[in-house]
C-alpha cells in the first residue's frame, strides 16, 4: 500500500499548478456548463417539439370530430349513403338489436359520433409508428369504414333479396 507523506514541500510542489491555473480552469469548466445545458435545452425542445408533430393524426380527428355533427346532419339531409359511408358506427350505435336501455341507446350514438374521428386519429398514429405510408393508412381506415358499412347492410335488411336467392 502507498504511504501518505506528511512532508509539505512535497504537497506544495504536487499541486503548485493546480493553485495557479484554478480560476481560468474553473471559468472554462462554467462555460462549458453553460453551453451543455444550453445545447440540452434545446435538444429537450426539439424532442418535444417532435413528438408533438407525430400526433397530427390525432389533431385532425380532434379538429374533424368539431365537424361531425354538423358533416352528419348534411349527410343524413342530402345524402344518406353516405351516412352510411362517414358515420356507420354511429348508424349502428342506433341498431335496437343492441338491446340497450332508452337512455344508453340515446346517449352511445352522439358518444360515438364525437369519438369516431379521435379514436381513428389515434389508429392513424398507431399503424403510421409501424412506417406504413399515408395512402395505407388511408386504405385500412376505409376498410374500416367499408366493413361496419357492411355489417350495418347485413343487420338493415337490405342484403335479404340478394342473399336468400
Amino acid at each position: 500500500m502507498h504511504e501518505l507523506s506528511l512532508d509539505p514541500e512535497f504537497r506544495t510542489e504536487r499541486f503548485r499548478a493546480l493553485r495557479d491555473t484554478f480560476p481560468t480552469h474553473m471559468n472554462q469548466i462554467e462555460a462549458e456548463q453553460a453551453m451543455f445545458s444550453l445545447w440540452y435545452r434545446e435538444q429537450r425542445r426539439r424532442r418535444r417539439m417532435g413528438w408533438m408533430l407525430r400526433l397530427w393524426p390525432v389533431a385532425a380527428g380532434l379538429l374533424l370530430a368539431l365537424f361531425a355533427p354538423a358533416l352528419c346532419a348534411f349527410l343524413a339531409r342530402s345524402h344518406p349513403w353516405g351516412m352510411w359511408l362517414v358515420f356507420p358506427f354511429a348508424l349502428l350505435a342506433h341498431r335496437p338489436e343492441l338491446e340497450i336501455n332508452d337512455r344508453m341507446a340515446h346517449v352511445l350514438p352522439q358518444v360515438i359520433l364525437y369519438a369516431q374521428f379521435p379514436l381513428e386519429g389515434l389508429v392513424a398514429r398507431m399503424v403510421l409508428r409501424s412506417h406504413v405510408s399515408i395512402p395505407g393508412v388511408t386504405g385500412q381506415i376505409f376498410y374500416f369504414h367499408f366493413l361496419a358499412a357492411v355489417q350495418l347492410a347485413m343487420v338493415s335488411g337490405i342484403l335479404n333479396p340478394i342473399l336468400i336467392r
